[in-house]
């Protein structure tokens, strides 16, 4: 507590503690998130028995999401599965339109 005058008057001035940080407003890690190892970094023992190929997601600390799905693997000739979908694309919207005429395109 100070105490001042200014112009014959008394103040009492009381300085209020600082209040600390809550929970989560600091930037120090802890166990939960990784132990100071950069948040989505992969270590030996992150990997699965299984072998299966991991994708880091974009979650709060270490999320490993398995890589099961069609681009799990580079495919080959990337130009030739891009001919045949366009292919496909192409057949299946005049599919479509000849149903919608009636057979008639």
């Amino acid at each position: 507590m100070i105490t001042t005058t200014i112009d014959g008057v008394q103040f009492k001035v009381t300085r209020l503690k600082t209040r600390g940080p809550r929970k989560g407003e600091t930037l120090s890690r802890n166990s939960q998130h990784g132990a100071g190892a950069a948040f989505g970094s992969i270590r030996d023992s992150d990997l699965s028995a299984g072998g299966a190929s991991h994708a880091v997601g974009a979650g709060k600390g270490m999320t490993i999401t398995r890589v099961t799905g069609m681009g799990k693997v580079m495919v080959a000739d990337l130009e030739a599965v891009m001919t045949r979908a366009r292919d496909q694309h192409r057949a299946d919207r005049r599919a479509a339109a000849r149903d919608r005429v009636g057979g008639a395109v």
